[in-house]
């Protein structure tokens, strides 16, 4: 697809993953053991044949500009387009709306020769032939297309998230879930315009209120303009606080949803490190997890996902936990339902176990 301008965006304050965020950008947070969050919007846009990307972010941008890099990894061709990285620059502490980081890029955006645009968040890990969605749009006569997932459960999961009101495909309003219905039409954040009514919709926006972030103005075009939703059809994790993003790297491990991001035809892109295969001593074992390349494993690990490098002694037991990158864990130790971030070590508190709608944050470089 040559005429279409891919932008992926950062999420407001309802989505706040407590500790990781403090970090980075919800955009650099890790995932399934080998990627970043980033990988998969991106890779759904280049997959799609989208070779222009824009990546708008905010906080830490450290984490972000040294795993994109180039960009080469994502398959983009560099003739015709590229990947850029544009963080959002604000004189205060809070989170600038969206409309204020694409209004500090409007001629850029504006200047772009591609017709369509699709705006796609990183709090959403789903795939997405985003031709086909295109295609969807156009043919429905729509202004806008919002893609959109039915879910159950929402008086008690999806809290903060965005939840459309609609009669049929018609969208009447965009609302955040406060959890008072058991099932709700869960917007996607991923929106499918013409690159002229986005410019439009940045302009009306900045021009109603200092506050207004893209879907405040999505909502005012309800009433004036044909605003619709298009089912998402396979699998959507939605990840918007600390439960959940372990709920979304766990609930992966099942092998038919892990197939969704094992398919030759569609891959997930990402930074790749050489590195030898995960090794494990006569006492380690893993059954139902994922365990990536460098780890060494003396102990037991159960349902979890393990990333590059970490250390997990004799005797350990890791049941329900999100390890990540060169995590250190002592002989003995026994962690159940929890997120032990980058470079930490367990070793004197051996037993760290909670709920499962509780997991336990454990700091990047932390001595517990």
């Amino acid at each position: 697809m040559a005429n279409v301008l891919g932008i992926i965006s950062y999420n407001d304050s309802n989505v706040y993953v407590e500790g990781l965020q403090e970090e980075r950008p919800i955009a650099a947070f890790n995932f399934l053991g080998r990627y970043r969050l980033i990988d998969f919007p991106i890779s759904n846009m280049t997959n799609s044949g989208i070779d222009e990307v824009q990546i708008y972010t905010t906080g830490n941008i450290r984490p972000l500009i040294k795993h994109i890099g180039s960009g080469r990894q994502y398959n983009v061709n560099s003739k015709n387009g590229d990947i850029r990285l544009l963080p959002t620059y604000t004189k205060s502490s809070r989170i600038a709306p969206d409309i204020e980081a694409f209004s500090q890029s409007l001629e850029e955006i504006e200047g772009n020769k591609n017709e369509y645009v699709v705006v796609a968040p990183t709090n959403m890990v789903y795939i997405c032939n985003y031709n086909d969605l295109v295609a969807q749009h156009i043919e429905s006569g729509a202004d806008i297309s919002i893609l959109s997932k039915k879910v159950s459960g929402a008086n008690e999961q999806y809290i903060g998230c965005q939840i459309l009101a609609a009669d049929k495909t018609d969208v009447k309003g965009i609302a955040i879930n406060d959890g008072a219905k058991k099932s709700a039409l869960l917007s996607l954040e991923t929106y499918v315009m013409k690159k002229d009514l986005l410019v439009q919709a940045i302009k009306d926006a900045k021009a109603t209120s200092s506050m207004y972030w893209l879907k405040d103005i999505i909502n005012d075009y309800c009433e004036t303009k044909a605003v619709k939703a298009i089912p998402q059809r396979g699998n959507v994790y939605c990840i918007y606080n600390l439960e959940s993003y372990v709920n979304a790297n766990l609930d992966i491990l099942d092998a038919s949803k892990m197939k969704d991001f094992a398919k030759p035809s569609w891959p997930i892109y990402t930074r790749t490190k050489d590195s030898a295969p995960a090794i494990y001593s006569k006492t380690g074992s893993a059954v139902t997890s994922l365990v990536s390349n460098g780890a060494k494993i003396s102990g037991k690990v159960v349902g979890s996902v393990v990333g590059r490098g970490v250390v997990i002694g004799k005797g350990a037991i890791v049941e329900n936990c999100v390890i990540m990158p060169e995590v250190e864990i002592a002989d003995g130790a026994i962690l159940k339902n929890v997120v032990v971030d980058k470079f930490a070590k367990i070793s004197k508190k051996t037993d760290i176990v909670s709920e499962d709608d509780l997991p336990v944050y454990i700091g990047r470089g932390e001595k517990v």
